[in-house]
């Protein structure tokens, strides 16, 4: 979800004062050295550089302390720091070597490390049957039964190895690694083939029992998931059937590196062949038929300096938040347990990323987003990770993949993260009453919230942003970019190839003009718009949230 970013900016003033001694002034005291960090953050374990600046140029020569009462580590005489084997926060002196008086602070935060090292799969915490398939290899297929009367299935494929992590390029493009099924067999039929690709409007898409029951179009890097009922011809069919289609199911465990087999893909290593990788894969199987109600716990993850696990719970504005969150997941019949749980992390991983963002555009499994939903506990909870803010302009919420692993914690995908910046806007003059996505950040952020848990219990936009693809569901409104982009339809992307910087996005103004130019009301339109979404929800939406396992 993108929109512009409400961002604040806070300035410090230093005032000081001229200490008066009889009838003179003592001289005022040599210039402070300057001490310039490489970043604001070093990981766990790695080395970080500090440069120095000394007033008088002929004294450009410092000695380095790391300063009592922060994390230990060691520092060169060039300052070149040494971060220890835990997260923390450090603070290191620069003092001139000639005059001792002279002295230069800086402060930066040792974080989780940059190679980290991906961990063992958590067991699932569904009540209902869950099936340990082991651990595969790429290509392998593997079998399990499915018994009569099961509402859905959820497939979860989660590394085992670090070649699981690498990304790969085609043409100079990067992509994640993602972790997909290469196919999905029901009784000898499939169901799903990640070469064959349906049509994008879901009205044409095959029976029940064939290719067009199983989508799947999402990052999923490291760890994957797909989940049976997602589409109108697997709903239609679970609903006729009280169940999905019980008997012998085969899947093809696959990597998107296993199929980089074209001269211009490069694995991440630089090679342009690559190793099978080896996935630890599960079946969560939920009974059915799927329920018309059900519950939700939350859990709410501080990722910012402004919240903390002790105040958040009677925080107005947070209390104004659960409460429109609550109202929006209502009309699906889901009930969001009261109060929700609030978790603290580390103070020095909640003052890194609250210094310098958490960074958006890279969503390998080591990147910022992986790294903070592997903090997410065990548990089958939405977890959400309130941060202060993200890296690029209009990036307000990001979800670990669509849909997210439900009852598995500690995954890189176990959650989704949303922008706090606004939370606190409004709180006491616009936030009673009806919901006001323009005068409350209280209800403005519940929508983002509510937009990024959808993606994780399913959902995908109804339209996506340059108007050529669209969500499996029959019965969202579509907004092709032509002919709904009026005025700039011979610009519209042709679905093939790059999209060219001139292709327009559809907006919300776009799509609510008509029947034909539907959807951008919706909670899972790709576009937030403060006047006009309303958080609606299509009935097939919301049998599609209600069949995901985190649902009880």
């Amino acid at each position: 979800m993108r929109l512009t970013s409400i961002r604040s900016a806070a300035a410090a003033l230093f005032l000081s004062l001229a200490a008066a001694c009889g009838g003179g002034s003592s001289p005022p005291p040599p210039p402070a050295i300057t001490v310039i960090p490489a970043a604001p953050g070093v990981a766990v374990g790695q080395s970080q550089q500090f440069t120095a600046t000394v007033p008088d140029i002929a004294d450009q020569s410092v000695s380095w302390l790391v300063q009592e009462g922060s994390v230990g580590g060691s520092i060169t005489p060039v300052g070149l720091y040494t971060a220890p084997s835990a997260p923390g926060t450090f603070h290191v002196v620069a003092t001139s070597l000639t005059d001792g008086s002279r002295k230069g602070t800086a402060t930066v935060y040792v974080v989780p490390p940059a190679a980290c090292t991906l961990e063992t799969p958590q067991p699932s915490a569904l009540p209902a049957q869950v099936i340990e398939l082991g651990v595969h290899t790429v290509g392998e297929a593997v079998q399990f039964t499915v018994p009569p009367g099961t509402g859905s299935v959820t497939l979860v494929q989660q590394g085992k190895e670090p070649l699981g992590a690498q990304s790969i390029s085609i043409k100079g493009a990067p992509y994640g690694n993602t972790v997909i099924p290469a196919t999905i067999k029901v009784n000898g039929t499939p169901y799903y083939d990640q070469n064959i690709q349906p049509p994008d409007n879901p009205a044409n898409w095959g029976t029940p029992n064939g290719i067009g029951s199983v989508y799947f179009a999402s990052a999923a890097p490291w760890t994957g998931t797909v989940t049976v009922p997602n589409t109108s011809n697997a709903l239609e069919y679970v609903a006729k059937n009280n169940g999905v289609p019980a008997g012998t199911w085969s899947v093809q465990v696959f990597d998107y590196a296993a199929g980089c087999s074209r001269p211009d893909c490069i694995t991440g290593d630089g090679s342009t062949t690559y190793p099978p990788g080896k996935y630890d894969l599960k079946a969560l199987l939920k009974p059915g038929p799927v329920a018309v109600t059900g519950t939700i716990d939350v859990t709410f993850y501080l990722v910012t300096d402004t919240l903390d696990a002790q105040t958040a719970p009677t925080n107005p504005s947070i209390l104004r938040m659960y409460q429109t969150l609550s109202a929006l997941f209502a009309p699906a019949g889901l009930t969001l347990v009261s109060p929700p749980a609030f978790v603290d992390l580390p103070p020095a991983v909640k003052a890194y990323y609250a210094s310098h963002g958490v960074n958006d555009a890279d969503t390998s499994p080591c990147g910022d987003i992986p790294t903070l939903l592997r903090m997410s506990n065990a548990g089958n909870r939405m977890n959400i990770f309130l941060v202060k803010s993200f890296t690029t302009a209009g990036v307000v919420g990001m979800d670990g993949t669509i849909p997210g692993p439900a009852s598995v914690g500690g995954t890189v995908a176990s959650g989704a993260l949303v922008s706090s910046a606004s939370l606190l806007f409004g709180a006491t003059t616009a936030c009673g009453g009806a919901i006001n996505l323009n005068g409350c950040g209280a209800d403005f952020t519940a929508y983002i919230v509510a937009h990024e848990a959808g993606h994780f219990l399913g959902l995908y936009h109804p339209t996506e942003n340059n108007g050529t693809l669209f969500d499996p569901v029959k019965d969202t409104s579509m907004c092709p970019c032509n002919p709904c982009k009026v005025g700039q339809t011979a610009n519209c992307y042709s679905g093939s190839g790059p999209v060219p910087p001139s292709a327009p996005d559809v907006n919300v103004d776009d799509c609510t003009k008509s029947t034909t130019c539907g959807g951008g009301e919706n909670l899972m339109f790709w576009q937030l718009d403060r006047l006009r979404s309303t958080g609606s929800l299509s009935a097939q939406q919301q049998s599609i949230m209600r069949a995901n396992p985190l649902v009880r």
